[in-house]
C-alpha cells in the first residue's frame, strides 16, 4: 500500500513537471515567433482572429444565459415555449443576418469613396444611410449590382493601388467569404477575416432579438415572435448598426455619435422593440386587472378567470430562481466577450473587462440597497404593500443593467467612472420597474428597464467618458457631445418604435386573417377609433388565446411529460 501511494505521489509530481516544461516550451516558441519581423505580423493576425472568435463564442453562449434567465423568471407552464423561442431566435437571426443584415450593416454603400471613384474626398463630407454588398468584379457605381446573400466570391484583387487609404488584407484572410465590398469594416478591424467578423456581429444581432423574447413572454404566439425576429435582425437592427458603426454612418458623421459596443445599437434597439411588443400585446390575463376577452371581444367572457390569476403576486413570483441566477452568471461571463471583443487593440481588453465587471458589481449592490424605494412606492401607489426585503430578481436585473450601461463606454472610462455608471444603473433598474407598473406595462423579466432605460443612461454617460482620451483630448465640447448622444439615442428609439410597431401590426394582421380563414378566431369588437381597431386586430393575431394562457404556452409543443 505504501508503494502504491509513493508511486501516485511521484506520478503527480511528474505531471506537474511536464506541465511546467510545456509552458516553458510554449513561451520560448512565442518569443521566437515574435522576433521574426514578417512572421510576427502574421502571428498577431492569427491572435486577433482567435480572440475575435473566442469573444464571439462568449457572446453566443449568452443565448444560454437568456434562456435560463427567462425560464427562471417566467411561470413554469411556459418553460418549454420560452426555451424554444430562445433556440429558434438564433436560427432565425443567423439566416436573416446572412441574407440581409450583414450587407446592410457593413457593406460599402453607394456613398463610399470606392464606389464614387474618389478616395481623396474629405471623410466628414461622406454620409451613408444604408450599406449593401458591392459588385463582384469592379467598383463602378454605374455597373453595381446590389446583392445581399453572403456567398463566396472569386478571388480578384480590386484596383486599390491608387487608393492606399483603403488597403484590404491579403486574400488568405478571406476564408471563402468575399474580399470585396467590406473595405470600411476591414479598415476598422485590420487583419480580421470577414468570416470571423460575420460570426462576431451575428452574435450581437441575435442578442437584440433575444431581448424581445423576455418582455413578451407568456402571451406571445410562437410564429409571431419567429417572423418579428427575422425582420428585426434582417432589416431594423442592421440599419441602426450602419448609422452608428459604419465608417460613414450618418449618426457617426453628422452627430459624432459614440457607442462603443452597443448600449444603443444592440440594447436600445432590442429594448425599444420589446416595449412596442409589450404595449401592443397588453398585460397577461388579470395582470393590472387586464381582461383580454373583454378587450378583444367586448362580450361575456367564454373562459372564467382562474382563481390563481386573482392574486397579483402570482405574476411576479419567479418559477425557478436557480435558473435565473445561473443565467445571470452566464450573461455576465458572456459580456466580457461582448465588450472585450469590440476593441481593435488587444492591449485594451484587460481594461475593458475590468470596467465591465466593476460597473456590473456596483449596479447589483445599488439595486439591492434601493429595495426600500420599492417598498415605499408600493405603499403609496399600490394596493399590495411590499415588505421591503431584498429581492433576488432585483439583484439579477441590477447586475444586467450595469452591464448594459457600461457597454457604450467601457473602453474609454476608468474605474471610478465605471462605479458611477453602475451605481446610477442600479437605481434606474429599480425605478424603471416601478414606472412600468405605474404605466401598466407587463414585462415578466424586466427586459425594458434593463436594456432600454439603462441603454439610454449608458449612451448618455459617454459624454464625459471621452474627455481626456487620446482622440478627444483637445478642444473637447462636453455639452455638444451630450446633445449628440441624447439626440442620436432619440432618433434610434423613434425609428425602431415606429417600424417595430409596423412590423408587429403587419404580422398580427396576417396571422389573424389566416386564423379567420381556417375558422380559429372569432370576430373582434369594432369599438374605438381606427388605430385602436388596428391594434386590437393585430393583438389578436400575435397573442395566445385565453385558454392557452390558462394552460400555459407549452401546449404549442409536443410535451413528452404529458404522455
Amino acid at each position: 500500500m505504501l508503494g502504491k501511494s509513493t508511486n501516485k505521489n511521484w506520478f503527480s509530481r511528474f505531471r506537474y513537471i511536464c506541465l511546467f516544461l510545456a509552458t516553458i516550451v510554449v513561451l520560448i516558441t512565442c518569443q521566437r515567433a515574435l522576433a521574426n519581423g514578417v512572421d510576427s505580423a502574421n502571428n498577431f493576425a492569427a491572435v486577433d482572429n482567435i480572440w475575435l472568435l473566442l469573444a464571439g463564442a462568449l457572446v453566443f453562449f449568452m443565448n444560454a444565459g437568456f434562456a435560463l434567465l427567462e425560464a427562471g423568471l417566467c411561470r413554469s407552464n411556459n418553460s418549454i415555449n420560452v426555451l424554444a423561442k430562445n433556440l429558434i431566435v438564433f436560427c432565425v437571426a443567423a439566416i436573416a443576418f446572412w441574407i440581409f443584415g450583414f450587407g446592410l450593416m457593413f457593406g460599402d454603400g453607394p456613398d463610399h469613396p470606392i464606389c464614387r471613384g474618389n478616395a481623396n474626398q474629405n471623410d466628414r463630407e461622406i454620409v451613408s444611410y444604408l450599406g449593401h454588398f458591392s459588385p463582384t468584379t469592379e467598383y463602378n457605381r454605374f455597373e453595381q449590382k446590389s446583392q445581399f446573400i453572403l456567398l463566396p466570391r472569386e478571388q480578384k484583387t480590386p484596383p486599390y493601388q491608387q487608393l492606399p487609404k483603403y488597403d484590404i488584407p491579403e486574400k488568405e484572410f478571406s476564408l471563402g467569404f468575399p474580399d470585396q465590398g467590406f473595405s470600411c469594416l476591414q479598415r476598422k478591424f485590420p487583419k480580421r477575416s470577414i468570416a470571423s467578423l460575420f460570426f462576431f456581429q451575428l452574435a450581437f444581432a441575435a442578442t437584440a432579438a433575444t431581448i424581445v423574447s423576455g418582455a413578451v413572454a407568456e402571451r406571445i404566439r410562437f410564429w409571431a415572435f419567429f417572423w418579428f425576429s427575422f425582420i428585426l435582425v434582417g432589416f431594423l437592427y442592421p440599419i441602426v448598426g450602419h448609422w452608428v458603426w459604419s465608417e460613414y454612418g450618418w449618426l457617426k458623421q453628422v452627430f459624432n455619435f459614440i457607442d462603443f459596443a452597443g448600449s444603443t445599437v444592440v440594447h436600445t434597439v432590442g429594448g425599444t422593440a420589446a416595449l412596442v411588443g409589450a404595449m401592443l400585446l397588453k398585460p397577461r390575463w388579470n395582470r393590472f386587472e387586464y381582461d383580454p376577452q373583454e378587450d378583444l371581444y367586448g362580450n361575456v367572457p367564454s373562459e372564467p378567470l382562474p382563481e390563481k390569476f386573482k392574486n397579483q403576486n402570482y405574476f411576479t413570483y419567479p418559477s425557478n430562481l436557480t435558473f435565473a441566477t445561473l443565467g445571470c452568471l452566464i450573461l455576465w461571463l458572456g459580456w466580457l466577450g461582448f465588450n472585450g471583443g469590440s476593441t481593435t487593440d488587444l492591449e485594451e481588453v484587460g481594461h475593458i473587462i475590468v470596467t465591465t465587471i466593476i460597473a456590473a458589481a456596483t449596479s447589483g449592490i445599488i439595486a439591492i440597497l434601493s429595495t426600500p424605494i420599492t417598498a415605499l412606492w408600493s405603499q403609496i401607489f399600490e394596493k399590495n404593500p411590499e415588505t421591503g426585503k431584498p429581492d433576488l430578481s432585483s439583484l439579477i436585473n441590477g447586475i444586467l443593467g450595469g452591464l448594459v450601461a457600461v457597454t457604450a463606454s467601457s473602453a474609454y472610462i476608468d474605474v471610478p467612472i465605471a462605479i458611477l455608471i453602475g451605481a446610477v444603473s442600479g437605481v434606474i433598474v429599480t425605478l424603471g420597474s416601478l414606472l412600468l407598473r405605474l404605466w401598466k406595462i407587463d414585462d415578466p423579466v424586466g427586459a425594458i428597464p434593463v436594456h432600454l432605460f439603462c441603454g439610454c443612461w449608458g449612451t448618455v454617460a459617454v459624454f464625459w467618458s471621452l474627455k481626456g482620451t487620446e482622440v478627444y483630448k483637445d478642444n473637447y465640447n462636453v455639452l455638444g457631445q451630450l446633445g449628440s448622444q441624447i439626440l442620436g439615442w432619440l432618433i434610434v428609439v423613434v425609428f425602431i418604435f415606429i417600424f417595430s410597431w409596423i412590423a408587429w401590426v403587419i404580422i398580427g394582421l396576417i396571422l389573424y386573417s389566416f386564423d379567420i380563414i381556417i375558422g380559429n378566431k372569432k370576430r373582434l369588437s369594432s369599438k374605438g377609433n381606427p388605430l385602436a381597431i388596428i391594434n386590437r386586430v393585430a393583438r389578436q393575431g400575435i397573442r395566445v388565446t385565453p385558454r392557452e394562457e390558462i394552460d400555459g404556452s407549452d401546449g404549442f409543443w409536443e410535451n413528452p411529460i404529458d404522455t
